[in-house]
């Protein structure tokens, strides 16, 4: 039987029984793959801009038994899609600016359950999503190959007034989230020195980096009560 990673695992966790599934970006498509062995799906779609992903990703659908249920798509992003196609959309280790750029050009799926894994720009995104009136309904972090990696889970709706994806993660007392918190903060701090000491000021970031980093703050304050 297949095992997954600890980061595709999670992201595997939040995909719903029987949800019709498409898996952009998928590389060997080890997500949709796991999820027609364990039968929470019953047939999957996995694209890729590239050709080589999609070939390992057949290679490995025949290996394991499930090519009749797998429908393997080269294409940008969501392109070739539409509404009917998909109840669930997995857009995960990619650049929050890439993944802004797969969502706006696929409005449809605004109406969809999304998950997403953001590698870098994640509060662009958060910015993007709350923008356009998506909301964070739930996160999960997970550990693995040495890093910490962020699991959204997106549907329509209207974010909180403060960082929901930290206020979910704290609600469920996740005990990454100090270690991911710090890490953020620190990240965070040296990101804005280096745009204060710019020569050209982008006032409008450095706004929305501040109010992140303060919300940050509060929260790492509320995680070291609970944690002590």
């Amino acid at each position: 039987m297949m095992q997954l990673s600890k980061r595709l695992q999670r992201i595997a966790d939040f995909v719903r029984d029987g949800d019709r599934l498409i898996d952009v970006g998928t590389d060997h498509a080890y997500i949709p793959i796991w999820l027609l062995l364990n039968g929470k799906v019953s047939q999957a779609t996995a694209t890729d801009i590239r050709s080589g992903p999609l070939e390992r990703a057949r290679i490995d659908a025949a290996y394991y038994g499930v090519s009749d249920r797998l429908q393997l798509t080269q294409c940008d992003g969501l392109a070739l899609f539409g509404p009917e196609d998909a109840d669930t959309v997995i857009i995960a280790g990619m650049g929050g600016e890439t993944i802004i750029g797969i969502l706006d050009a696929a409005p449809w799926v605004r109406q969809k359950r999304l998950i997403l894994q953001p590698q870098t720009k994640q509060a662009e995104l958060r910015a993007y999503l709350s923008s356009r009136h998506y909301a964070i309904t739930d996160a999960a972090l997970v550990y693995d190959a040495g890093r910490i990696y962020l699991v959204w889970l997106v549907a329509a709706g209207e974010m909180p007034p403060w960082c929901a994806v930290d206020a979910a993660l704290l609600q469920h007392r996740d005990p990454l989230l100090r270690p991911y918190l710090d890490d953020r903060i620190k990240r965070l701090r040296k990101r804005l020195h280096g745009l204060e000491a710019a020569a050209r000021r982008d006032d409008e970031t450095l706004s929305m980096l501040r109010e992140e980093l303060s919300q940050l703050e509060t929260i790492y304050h509320e995680v070291s009560l609970w944690q002590t």
